[in-house]
């Protein structure tokens, strides 16, 4: 019984340690559809980053705002490498989805910057972004905090 009790203890917690890297989340927004959602722990005060993949199976939409009670707000950037100096730019004005097309928020491109975090982003939870779409609506999307997406 002990033995039985220590091996099920064992994968469980082998499962926990796993399940950070899970980006089988999925959501919806009319005719966008939303995976692979996360977050870089971060420490509160700080700021924190989002990554999320939107594929757009409709018209053309736009990503108008993001926001989520663990921070004060969040912008949308853009990285980019001009002049050979790493800049990131705002974009105020959203993000388009082009019909049929998919965007990908990532490291080192565009992404969702979580400014004035009001707790610590930890590996293993989830945090709430609600994003805006212009015409398909707003939507809850739970995002993995992890140090890496998976391959």
């Amino acid at each position: 019984m002990i033995r039985r009790t220590l091996i099920l203890a064992a994968a469980a917690s082998l499962l926990a340690a796993a399940a950070p890297f899970s980006l089988a989340w999925g959501a919806k927004a009319g005719a966008i559809d939303i995976s692979g959602a996360w977050s870089r722990p971060a420490p509160a005060g700080g700021n924190g980053v989002g990554y999320v993949v939107l594929a757009n199976g409709g018209k053309t939409d736009r990503l108008l705002s993001a926001s989520t009670p663990v921070a004060g707000r969040i912008e949308m950037h853009e990285s980019m490498v001009m002049g050979g100096k790493a800049m990131m730019h705002a974009r105020p004005r959203g993000i388009e989805l082009p019909a049929g097309k998919t965007v990908a928020f990532k490291p080192e491109g565009l992404h969702l910057m979580l400014i004035g975090l009001k707790k610590p982003l930890k590996v293993g939870e989830t945090v709430p972004v609600n994003l805006k779409f212009e015409t398909s609506g707003t939507v809850t999307v739970p995002f993995k905090v992890q140090v890496t997406a998976a391959p």
